[in-house]
């Protein structure tokens, strides 16, 4: 217009097309878009009073292009997590862990279809019976089968960390659009990062345990009841009543949740389409409580297996398996780690132990930011912080009674809701940080800009710090104490025959059932008792004994046996003198004297010990009247670097004056050698101990080895 002064347009829209507007805030606080800019490049035209927005709305401009949606993230989040830990998951076992407990337990009742500790975990247990078939279908049979047990327990934690996310967004918005705002979805993931990487979560999601399915659990039923009170849906409630049946059938310490939300949807009661209430709708309710009670039908499961094996249903005596079913769901073994003394009142654990978990900051912050928690309406919001606290409270209660046992493991779905509450915090911080609703000046910029910045430092710190000291406990993948199967594997390197009997060590006895029952290696061998030997013995069926036990033998089984080694660490026990050499002999072959001939041997390379077995076939031409002790050596170039020496042979066990005349007798000399070691030849020495004390050789020979 002529004479008039133009306006002077805060922000206008260029010639070419900018990608995202620089942002502002709407009446509600949320994110809107007033301007544009291209990729990173400052705009033609800024807002004066803000010369730094251009580089912010940059940012948001990166951020929007990788991640249009809160869905992205939570991806990337499971993703990462994933990795993490499958980098750290357990592959092997500890020689206490296949002696009892939790762990040794579960793996059991996941692979033979069994019931777990009590009160037998029976939908979570059939569970990992369909995860370890599906796991060893997919490997192969001889893949390791404790990644596939322990990674059960990782399903279930990515899952626990993916409600966490949603949780997170689901209490920090009064509406759904809202719930993608940047800042949001970005405290999600940080808050879920850390809780991701406190100790127990992790450790329990890389060892087969069921305590990151329990997060899951507790996580859903809030997640639910939240949706339900803003969205009304029947869906909701409903998922809900089914998941308090399942935790009937589950860990049932993680009830504890249900009177507080029982509470909080009482009080809540949205409107339906109707315009009715939750209480005037008995056919929801119907609905609801058979939906609760279904899980428990998997109670049958429980039953019908201890009916089939009772061998599996533990110390104690009951007259019929009713009663023991009674007795075995009541959870008597729990229920005896309880106390409602007052001495001790507190532990060395009890309760440091939780905000050594959390860190002393995240516990206060956890706890003040619960009052932060958003709904559709500030009523609503304070019955979400209402439940939360409730359920922290009866937590920290039971936990405080059961502070002599295992509360370390039953308090962990309270840390996830503590989480929660560091997010709401957090929002709390960033959103009034960015005082969204005062005018915009250069001050406030640089202030806002500082706020969030610190916040998520201090974010990324807690979770690099909790990662940090987490990683060293929690990693458990090639760990140097994992040695429980070793005495199994040292058995089986023997290659026993088939329909072998074997007479071991407890330690040995456990780890050569894991190896046949969970591995699958050599089914055909089993443990027996002493008395199951003795009749094994009379029976001449397949039968032998670890050296560890080797001295026991006599008065456990018999002291007329015939003993004959099957390598390093087995010895075949005969009622009659076997005549029979083993097959795939070298022919070393020497006469030492009248009564004695050597008629092969043989040296490997066993891998499960790493051992070089040499084992030596001798034969009585007749009745040996001396008892000989025997010495052998490897040479390298004529010359001896390793020699080992036994009084008698057979692991020091068969003195030689008890052979029978023909009787074939196999001995095994284990060397451990440094890897670079490589023998080119063997000698083999008979000698004994004269009264004097001098030593007087029957003969020596030597042997080329390939």
């Amino acid at each position: 217009m002529t004479g008039s002064q133009p306006e002077t347009p805060i922000l206008r829209q260029p010639e070419t097309t900018w990608t995202v507007a620089h942002a502002g805030r709407d009446a509600t606080g949320d994110e809107k878009q007033v301007g544009w800019i291209r990729g990173c490049a400052k705009p033609p035209f800024f807002r004066t009073d803000d010369p730094t927005g251009w580089l912010r709305s940059a940012g948001r401009a990166l951020v929007q292009r990788l991640f249009p949606q809160a869905r992205e993230p939570a991806a990337i989040l499971i993703f990462a997590f994933a990795l993490l830990y499958a980098l750290t998951l357990d592959n092997d076992l500890r020689p206490g862990e296949l002696a009892g407990g939790d762990l040794i337990t579960h793996q059991y009742a996941q692979v033979q279809g069994r019931f777990s500790n009590a009160p037998g975990y029976p939908l979570y247990t059939l569970g990992g019976w369909l995860w370890f078939r599906a796991g060893r279908l997919i490997l192969g049979p001889e893949f390791n089968p404790i990644p596939i047990l322990s990674s059960y327990s990782t399903f279930w934690a990515l899952v626990a960390l993916w409600l966490l996310y949603r949780l997170i967004l689901e209490v920090t918005v009064a509406s759904p659009a809202a719930a993608i705002s940047r800042h949001r979805w970005l405290i999600a993931w940080l808050v879920a990062a850390f809780y991701g990487v406190s100790y127990f979560f992790w450790y329990y999601a890389v060892t087969t345990e069921q305590y990151t399915s329990s997060v899951a659990w507790t996580l859903a039923v809030f997640l639910l009841a939240f949706r339900w009170e803003r969205t009304g849906r029947d869906r909701c409630l409903l998922g809900l009543a089914l998941l308090a049946g399942i935790g009937l059938a589950h860990q049932v310490t993680v009830l504890v949740a249900i009177p507080p939300l029982l509470w909080f949807v009482l009080r809540s009661q949205p409107l339906d389409a109707g315009g009715k209430r939750l209480l005037r709708r008995p056919r929801l309710i119907a609905m609801a409580l058979g939906l609760a009670a279904a899980p428990l039908l998997s109670y049958i499961f429980v039953y019908v297996r201890g009916a089939q094996h009772p061998e599996w249903r533990g110390v104690g005596q009951w007259a019929d398996t009713w009663r023991w079913f009674w007795s075995f769901i009541s959870t008597q073994q729990g229920q005896s780690e309880l106390t409602w003394a007052f001495t001790p009142f507190l532990t060395a654990e009890f309760p440091s132990l939780i905000w050594r978990e959390m860190t002393v900051p995240g516990l206060v912050v956890g706890l003040l930011g619960v009052l932060a928690l958003r709904g559709p309406a500030r009523a609503a919001s304070q019955r979400r912080a209402a439940a939360i606290y409730a359920t922290l409270t009866i937590y920290l209660v039971f936990c405080w009674i059961d502070r002599l046992g295992n509360w370390y493991q039953v308090i962990m779905p309270a840390y996830a809701l503590l989480a929660g509450g560091i997010a709401a915090a957090a929002v709390w911080a960033w959103e009034r940080g960015a005082a969204g609703k005062l005018p915009a000046s250069y001050r406030q910029t640089l202030y806002a800009s500082a706020v969030r910045t610190l916040l998520v430092l201090s974010l990324i710190g807690l979770a690099l710090y909790r990662g940090i000291v987490s990683f060293p406990q929690a990693d458990s993948r090639d760990q140097p104490d994992d040695t429980g199967l070793a005495p199994g594997w040292a058995i089986l390197a023997d290659d026993p025959p088939p329909g072998t009997a074997i007479f071991a060590a407890q330690e040995e006895a456990l780890a050569l059932d894991y190896l046949t029952e969970i591995w699958g290696q050599r089914p055909d061998v089993r443990v027996v008792t002493s008395l199951e030997a003795r009749q094994r013995l009379a029976d001449d069926a397949a039968l032998a004994v670890t050296t560890s036990v080797l001295p026991l033998a006599a008065s456990e089984i018999s002291p007329d046996a015939h003993l004959s080694a099957l390598g390093s660490t087995l010895v075949r026990l005969r009622r009659m003198p076997p005549r029979d050499a083993p097959a795939d002999l070298l022919p070393w072959t020497h006469d030492f004297g009248p009564e004695l001939r050597l008629i092969g041997g043989r040296m490997s390379r066993q891998r499960a010990t790493g051992e070089t077995v040499v084992l030596l076939v001798w034969q009585a031409r007749g009745a040996v009247e001396s008892d000989w002790s025997v010495s052998v050596r490897l040479t390298r170039g004529g010359q001896e670097f390793a020699q080992l020496d036994r009084q008698h042979p057979v692991h020091g066990a068969y003195p030689m004056t008890r052979w029978s005349p023909d009787e074939i007798v196999a001995d095994a000399y284990a060397f451990t050698l440094p890897a670079d070691a490589r023998p080119d030849g063997l000698r083999v020495i008979l000698y004994r101990q004269t009264a004097a004390g001098s030593f007087l050789n029957l003969d020596a020979a030597s042997f080329p080895l390939p």
